[in-house]
């Protein structure tokens, strides 16, 4: 009787067993779940009932890293160096690197350019980015329309943009002066580089001469990341204003600066073929030399700088001669239309490529400061003559290279008074404009 009941009881218990896993199975089947299914499914439902005969796993939209490895290029190392030094696995490093070779020149690696590299939890590749400056980032990542490869690509940079008003007053030099509004030194270059054929920043300002400009200036998460173009500047000395704006008409491709006129601020010569320097013995028809020790004339200008520095083309032309001059040491001469030749002596070397023959454009580097040939110390021996006769370059006048007129002149002149009234408006906010710009190349106009 005991073992029946027993018996009984056994055979109850596992029936209750059975039913429990039917209506567990039932359940979870009326969710249009299984209770063993992973939670990305290693197939695609086939929508009209076809079999599927090839690979077509489903990826989540985002797989949040797992590992995370972040480094930066240091001096001396390439990119695979830096990869290996980070511990990041051969076939890994291999497959970053020909990813991103698509649209990185690797070669030109600099110390500071900075990586970052997204592992998932198997130590595949998620994503990579590799960053040359804040608006220069090239993003590795998987193709949508191909799960086993991946594209590469400059990704955008997210970026406010605030229009800003700087003044100032000179008090020893223009350097000093903008350094003073917490403006740097290439913005002040470029400030100098807009008046270079109408003012000479290193003999001309005066204490008490004043300065506006109105210039983009770019932040990043916050943080100043550099100046875009100058929009509008005004300088102001004891005697004269002299002002110019930005301006590119619809069919051209890069800006310009203009007078309140419509008129080119830049002319056919510089100023000056140096952006720094100082005046040690000027144009004259009787000069004691100073290592012969004898009277005779100096049919140009001295300008000390330091050795090294940056030698520019004072107006578009052809080189003539390129090589040694006896006394004048290394020496470039270059012919330019309407009867002129510049000279530029005592250089240290060329740049790279100069030779006879080649034509250059106005600004471009050509030379560096030395003190080659019969020299006291590191400066430019700098001449101009017309018509085959030198002229003081200080003193010559050259016309505009261009002028507005018509439609782009009527539009020129529309926004050019629109920026005036910041630029004399003394009262007016330091912040004129703050807008957010998503960008995958560097601004127009530039300065960095």
């Amino acid at each position: 009787m005991n073992n029946r009941l027993f018996r009984n009881i056994t055979i109850f218990s596992v029936f209750l067993c059975i039913l429990s896993v039917y209506f567990w199975i039932g359940h979870y089947r009326s969710r249009g779940t299984s209770p063993v299914q992973n939670t990305f499914s290693s197939k695609q439902a086939d929508p009209v009932g076809n079999k599927n005969t090839e690979d077509t796993t489903e990826y989540p939209v985002e797989i949040k890293p797992s590992v995370i490895v972040k480094g930066t290029i240091r001096p001396g190392e390439t990119f695979a160096h830096a990869l290996e030094r980070n511990k990041l696995d051969r076939s890994l490093k291999f497959q970053v690197i020909e990813g991103l070779s698509q649209v990185v020149d690797f070669r030109k690696c600099r110390p500071g350019d900075s990586f970052r590299v997204s592992l998932d939890d198997c130590g595949g590749l998620i994503r990579c980015t590799y960053e040359k400056d804040p608006l220069e980032i090239y993003t590795l990542e998987p193709n949508k329309d191909s799960k086993n490869k991946f594209h590469a690509f400059r990704d955008s940079v997210l970026l406010e943009c605030r229009l800003t008003k700087l003044s100032g007053i000179i008090d020893s030099s223009l350097f000093s002066a903008f350094s003073k509004i917490g403006a740097n030194s290439r913005l002040t270059m470029a400030f100098a580089d807009i008046f270079a054929s109408s003012l000479d920043f290193n003999t001309e300002p005066r204490s008490g001469d004043q300065f506006d400009v109105i210039v983009e200036e770019y932040f990043k998460d916050n943080c100043f990341v550099g100046y875009g173009k100058i929009v509008a500047v005004r300088y102001k000395n004891h005697y004269k204003g002299f002002d110019a704006y930005y301006y590119k008409p619809e069919d051209q491709t890069k800006g310009k600066y203009y007078d309140s006129a419509g008129q080119e601020v830049g002319t056919s010569f510089l100023r000056s073929p140096l952006p720094v320097y100082r005046v040690t013995s000027k144009f004259s028809k009787r000069r004691l030399h100073p290592i012969l020790k004898v009277y005779r004339p100096h049919l140009g200008v001295d300008l000390a700088a330091p050795i090294g520095t940056r030698v520019m083309a004072a107006a578009d032309g052809k080189v003539s001669f390129v090589g040694w001059q006896k006394g004048f040491g290394r020496t470039i001469i270059l012919k330019h239309p309407g009867g002129y030749k510049t000279y530029y002596g005592h250089l240290s070397r060329f740049a790279k490529g100069l030779k006879r023959g080649i034509s250059v454009e106005q600004k471009q580097i050509i030379a560096y400061v030395g003190s080659s040939g019969m020299s006291t110390g590191p400066h430019l021996d700098y001449r101009i003559k017309e018509n085959g006769v030198f002229k003081n370059p200080f003193n010559m006048k050259f016309k505009p290279k261009s002028k507005l007129a018509g439609k782009a002149l009527d539009a020129y002149i529309e926004g050019q008074g629109h920026w005036r009234q910041f630029l004399e408006n003394s009262s007016a906010p330091k912040i004129l404009q703050i807008e957010t710009r998503k960008i995958r190349e560097h601004p127009d106009g530039w300065l960095g």
